[in-house]
């Protein structure tokens, strides 16, 4: 998802998580903040977002992700983390599934 973001030049401002259980009950869960294209950043939002939801007692039947208010940008530049280096890392991994696919490669978590 995040690779389509900024292969397409996007940035994110909102992330959505919805759960549908066996029996249709549908709960969702949104979170606003900084834009970004971020892999890490939004993992984190969507882990967190989806543990506020899960019941372990209901089985799953769907599970979806949104990005909503899209902006035209490239990188979110952050004052605590080595932006270079992540803005490397990320147009390395871009490059890499732009030729070769978009689940070739992936972040250890």
């Amino acid at each position: 998802l995040c690779f389509s973001l900024r292969k397409e030049n996007f940035l994110t401002g909102c992330i959505t998580v919805k759960l549908r259980y066996s029996n249709f009950d549908t709960q969702t869960k949104q979170c606003s903040f900084l834009y970004t294209s971020s892999d890490e950043f939004l993992m984190d939002k969507v882990t967190d977002l989806f543990e506020k939801l899960y019941n372990k007692r209901m089985l799953v039947r769907l599970i979806g992700v949104r990005l909503t208010d899209l902006v035209r940008g490239n990188y979110q530049i952050s004052l605590f983390d080595d932006p270079k280096r992540s803005i490397n890392l990320y147009q390395a991994m871009d490059k890499i599934r732009a030729k070769h696919g978009e689940h070739i490669l992936g972040r250890a978590v």
